[in-house]
């Protein structure tokens, strides 16, 4: 048996979860442990988010910053892993439709990434962190907007989305064939330039978890996009908090996307499933994950 989980996000400039404040050494250990369970790809959820940077930018004005992005890039070679590189976030409602200045900050930013670390062997793609579960707050001319200016700056790196489904909200959710008439619509008008799609499983009720996945399979392979699952390692209804999910449903879970997922990316590793997590519980889920698969 193999571990299931061969990706994770990185989430530093975090606004829902606690910071771990880790030292560079810390953050070499975390990938340890990763690389110790099969994850072989990394994906920064933002680089940029309001005035806040993972490297020192010249053009945010945030040269205090310390070089997380390098030091991560370095240490990813190391251990022959990628690294996807998520963009920049202004706020969460995306300047608040203003598609037009989020594309154009996400230029600028991905410009000095490029002349920063363009070189680096690690690099391995981009992230789109302006996440959705419908067409709203003009998501497609923003996605479509940045994941042109992706391709255009390294047409053969990937391109990496990972939205979520509207099934939660029981006078609102979609069915399954609302969901896929949506999203057929928003890949027609932006996933020219969009390369893998993963949806966060957190997000839909795990006995109807199978007929939505199966569903957007199809969905991407029709629009040649790679799917993907973001197998979420922490609960969504626990005191309105995150903490780490019991090992049970996450197994559940892991179960039900061998059927359907290319890859597996989790959210995320170093709080929910790391040895050194600031949570307790963490590190039990990790040993139960790894006496399991291992």
């Amino acid at each position: 048996m193999s571990f299931p989980i061969t990706a994770t996000f990185i989430d530093e400039i975090t606004y829902d979860i606690p910071s771990s404040n880790w030292s560079f050494e810390q953050w070499a250990q975390d990938l340890d442990y990763m690389k110790s369970v099969g994850i072989d790809t990394l994906v920064f959820i933002r680089a940029g988010y309001a005035n806040r940077t993972v490297f020192p930018s010249d053009y945010f004005g945030t040269q205090h910053e310390d070089d997380l992005l390098g030091f991560i890039l370095d240490e990813a070679e190391k251990r022959n892993m990628k690294v996807l590189v998520g963009l920049y976030l202004s706020n969460i409602s995306w300047n608040d439709g203003d598609a037009k200045t989020e594309i154009e900050l996400n230029r600028h930013f991905l410009n000095e990434i490029w002349e920063k670390y363009g070189d680096r062997p690690a690099l391995g793609g981009w992230y789109i962190p302006q996440e959705t579960s419908y067409d709203v707050f003009n998501i497609t001319e923003v996605m479509g907007g940045i994941s042109y200016l992706c391709k255009e700056k390294s047409p053969n790196l990937p391109v990496f989305i990972s939205p979520f489904f509207n099934a939660l909200d029981r006078k609102n959710a979609f069915t399954v064939e609302r969901h896929i008439d949506e999203w057929n619509s928003i890949f027609n008008r932006c996933g020219e330039n969009i390369d893998i799609c993963a949806f966060q499983d957190g997000t839909v009720p795990i006995g109807k978890m199978r007929d939505y996945y199966v569903a957007t399979k199809k969905l991407c392979n029709e629009h040649n996009i790679g799917h993907w699952v973001n197998a979420e390692t922490f609960e969504r209804d626990v005191r309105q908090m995150y903490f780490p999910i019991p090992f049970s449903v996450l197994r559940q879970k892991l179960e039900l996307h061998k059927e359907y997922a290319e890859k597996i990316i989790t959210f995320e590793f170093s709080h929910f499933l790391s040895p050194q997590s600031i949570f307790p519980s963490a590190r039990n889920l990790f040993d139960l994950y790894t006496n399991y698969y291992k």
